[in-house]
């Protein structure tokens, strides 16, 4: 008798054949797009120069775009299409290489697109004409509406990662506008300075100098703007834009500030200590200075209130991070300080170099154990309250590892040069002389590990939970609303992974984002199964295992 072998099942296989599947899909996809595009620039380019005779291109700069162009373009409109059919996005629509692969392209066709653009109108107001930029700035503006379009698809976009790349947007656009501002508002200070020390420098008219950045300002203001309010980021819950705020108030925009602070306060003690060096030379760096602390200032102000509005946890990463910025800034302080004293041991402090060094310690020394005193609160540092705050642990196993990775590197320059010094000795330099900046870097990581480590000693002896206890591990959601808002709310508030199974017939009224959450309020469980019903009703099953 013979066996008849079972037929295959249409369902695709979970992982395995398919991750691979997807990987390399987007790999080709995204491989055939970006040559596309490059072609298409190269040909745009030729047409906006295809009036001027002065302008000529070789033969094989254009075989190059029409064999991009013509023949990578169609194969990306081929692998979109497979792509994008309904029964491929059935399957991938909640995988995670297909926002992974968006968030990419929209984010690196952002970036060239605005580069390339505002490059080009800032150089115009001094170079002139330029079709290379205005060509690959509109066509990789076009890729990026394209995969955006994709993105906020409602029936084919992605259900994971929705609100990453507007966030990344609005960053960008916070960098732009940002930098734009600190270099203009920095050369209006040079220039004022300039005038008032009489000096005389050969460049562009002031104005233009100012204009170029503001350039940047202005599209960088326009890029935040339009993703931080009209897209939503502002009031997105999602992790990924939790991060973002989390870097832009507690590390980039406090950076800046602080190195506006540190610049400010050196040009102040040169100013004050003599002048050993002309008056037009020390207060050369006046103007990047007043314009980063301002700048960095607004910046953070500003976030700082909307750090006010979201969680604990985001509120309490904010501030470490903070900490951590002003920690780095003085113990670097510390290190600069350490290495100009060891320096006087062959020299004369008075000498300009060693000054300035042992000045430019001094000024982040002080600025950053200011901000660290307002951060980090040493007084309070051991309260039962700070002892609870979420990540703190976190943050001190952080402090352990940079410094014992700092302290390796730096006993590994001394031994070498304690070697070096050895079978050397002829050279006339000391020892000292020769490992005194590795010395002053392994002071500085040696007092910031021997206090985090007292810390962290008394954390674990008051007997103070850390943060909350994960109360579910898994939440099953069986609903036919999988927006990435439900997801990303019901795993902040459970701290669970969540895996959404999506109905094939939507119930009539289903529940809403607050009355799932809601529902799932004091339910403790290592796998959770949620139904959303008909006329908001919610059923929330425990699940053994």
């Amino acid at each position: 008798m013979t066996s008849i072998a079972p037929a295959p099942s249409a369902t695709p296989a979970v992982g395995g054949v398919q991750t691979v599947r997807r990987v390399i899909t987007y790999l080709l996809l995204a491989t055939t797009v970006i040559i596309a595009a490059s072609g298409l620039s190269g040909l745009l380019e030729r047409l906006f120069t295809a009036g001027r005779v002065e302008v000529s291109f070789d033969n094989y700069g254009l075989a190059t775009s029409l064999a991009s162009a013509i023949i990578a373009g169609p194969l990306a409109a081929l692998l979109w299409w497979l792509t994008w059919r309904d029964a491929a996005m059935t399957r991938d629509r909640a995988s995670v290489t297909w926002p992974v692969y968006l968030v990419i392209m929209s984010t690196v066709a952002l970036l060239i697109s605005t580069i390339t653009l505002l490059s080009w109108i800032a150089n115009a107001i001094t170079a002139g004409w330029d079709p290379y930029g205005l060509a690959v700035g509109i066509v990789w503006g076009l890729v990026w509406l394209w995969h955006n379009w994709m993105l906020r698809h409602p029936r084919k976009g992605p259900t994971r990662l929705s609100g990453a790349a507007p966030a990344i947007a609005s960053l960008i656009g916070l960098t732009y506008a940002a930098g734009g501002l600190v270099f203009a508002v920095g050369r209006i200070v040079d220039s004022a300075v300039d005038t008032f020390t009489g000096s005389v420098v050969v460049s562009d008219p002031v104005w233009q100098l100012v204009l170029q950045p503001l350039v940047w300002a202005a599209g960088g203001a326009l890029l935040w703007w339009w993703h931080w309010f009209r897209v939503g980021v502002r009031t997105q819950s999602f992790g990924f834009t939790n991060v973002i705020l989390v870097f832009i108030a507690g590390l980039a925009s406090y950076a800046v500030l602080a190195m506006g602070f540190t610049l400010t306060l050196l040009v102040i003690l040169e100013l004050v200590t003599g002048l050993q060096q002309p008056i037009a030379v020390t207060l050369d760096p006046l103007g990047i200075a007043l314009a980063s602390a301002a700048i960095g200032a607004l910046v953070l102000v500003y976030h700082a209130r909307v750090i006010a509005e979201r969680s604990a946890g985001v509120r309490a990463a904010t501030r470490l991070a903070s900490a951590g910025v002003s920690l780095a800034y003085a113990a670097s302080g510390v290190g600069v300080t350490l290495n100009a004293l060891l320096a006087t041991s062959s020299n004369s402090i008075i000498e300009g170099n060693i000054r300035s060094l042992l000045l430019g310690g001094l000024s982040a020394l002080l600025v950053g154990g200011v901000l660290w005193w307002m951060t980090w609160r040493p007084l309070e540092a051991s309260t039962a309250e700070r002892v609870a705050t979420p990540g703190r642990r976190i943050f001190l196993v952080i402090i352990f590892g940079v410094s014992a990775l700092v302290a390796l590197i730096t006993l590994l320059v001394i031994g070498f040069q304690l070697f070096s010094f050895l079978l050397d000795g002829g050279s006339g330099e000391s020892f000292v002389e020769r490992s005194r900046q590795a010395l002053g870097l392994l002071t500085a990581t040696v007092l910031v590990a021997t206090y985090h480590f007292a810390i962290w000693k008394k954390d674990r002896a008051s007997h103070v939970a850390e943060e909350r206890v994960r109360r579910i591990d898994n939440v099953t959601l069986v609903t036919s609303n999988d927006s990435a808002e439900l997801v990303d709310a019901v795993r902040v508030s459970t701290g669970a992974r969540v895996t959404v199974l999506e109905r094939a017939d939507a119930a009539e009224g289903e529940p809403d984002v607050a009355a799932i959450v809601a529902a799932l309020d004091g339910v403790e469980a290592s796998h959770v199964l949620v139904v959303a019903g008909a006329n908001g009703s919610v059923e929330v099953i425990r699940l053994r295992g």
